[in-house]
């Protein structure tokens, strides 16, 4: 049975069916500001969760959704097989830094757009500004979610951690 979040029953607000959930970050963006919030708690945040479910979640073909933080685990999930296949091209951590660096700000597909893959899971933005509120935030999350994986994914001695990047080549959903 796949893994779902603990941050379902968390209220928050909601763009396009995902909900916007404060984590630990330094990277600017609407995290840490008065719309979102900053993640106060002790204990993982969204981007620990999807890290620590991602071995066991990637293995399923079905996964069904019970509420707004799980869009976004869905969403963190398949951004870290990116990030795990960019990783393996690696040699060091400061090349896959650079590497999850650029992928992080290239141009992505929203929910409701063409080429958004998991558009049967979102709804769409209601208005213009809510998208954009929603880019900024997917944004800084994939910048986040692409430093902690760099983390994970190398050893200490600077070697690509074969125990995640053997997940790099599964195929996620």
């Amino acid at each position: 049975m796949a893994r779902h979040s603990s941050f379902n029953k968390r209220e928050a607000r909601t763009i396009a069916g995902a909900s916007l959930l404060p984590f630990r970050t330094a990277c600017k963006g609407p995290v840490n500001t008065s719309k979102i919030g900053s993640f106060e708690e002790e204990g993982e945040d969204i981007i620990d969760e999807a890290l620590s479910f991602y071995r066991a979640n990637v293995l399923f073909r079905n996964y069904e959704i019970e509420g707004g933080a799980d869009r976004i685990l869905l969403y963190v999930t398949l951004y870290i097989s990116a990030c795990l296949a960019k990783i393996e091209k690696s040699q060091t951590p400061k090349d896959a830094e650079k590497a999850l660096q650029v992928m992080a700000f290239e141009t992505f597909a929203l929910p409701g757009q063409a080429g958004f893959p998991f558009n049967a899971f979102f709804g769409k933005a209601d208005k213009h500004e809510e998208l954009e509120e929603l880019k900024a935030y997917m944004k800084q999350l994939r910048e986040e979610t692409g430093q902690r994986v760099c983390k994970v994914g190398f050893t200490p001695e600077g070697k690509p951690n074969k125990f995640w990047t053997a997940f790099a080549k599964r195929k996620f959903m």
